[in-house]
């Protein structure tokens, strides 16, 4: 039985996913501020700051399930989106305790508009993300 534990945590580490790994799924940035003038130079409407764990399921889940979707990259085209970790430098505001977390940040003001913390399925992160952009059309 010990055994049987010993390998199912094994595996399911090997399936977990690092900040690295899922930037390069999402054809993300790696750096917050490289974001924001990416943001500025390619005139998007905000970043999507997206801070993950090393060898957190639920992080892979949210890259895999929820961020790589079809319809959820669509709703992404006017964002930056930058994958850190969480032990990463980050400012303050930003800061997480839980993983993953998701911030939609005006680049102009480089403040967060829309948060949440841990795994968001697709159909509720398109809520996130028309939440998001109505907050930035307010402040327009």
């Amino acid at each position: 039985m010990k055994t049987v534990m010993i390998l199912a945590i094994l595996i399911c580490n090997l399936m977990a996913i690092t900040a690295q790994d899922a930037a390069q799924i999402l054809g993300a940035e790696m750096n917050l501020n490289t974001a924001f003038k990416k943001a500025k130079d390619e005139n998007k409407k905000m970043v999507l700051l997206v801070v993950v764990k090393d060898h957190c399921n639920w992080c892979k889940m949210m890259i895999h399930d929820t961020l790589k979707d079809a319809a959820i990259q669509e709703n992404l085209t006017n964002m930056v989106t930058v994958v850190v970790d969480i032990n990463g430098k980050l400012p303050d505001e930003f800061k997480a305790t839980i993983t993953p977390a998701v911030f939609f940040i005006d680049p102009k003001s480089k403040k967060s508009v829309w948060e949440n913390v841990g795994y968001v399925k697709k159909g509720s992160f398109l809520i996130d993300i028309i939440s998001a952009n109505e907050m930035i059309e307010l402040q327009e």
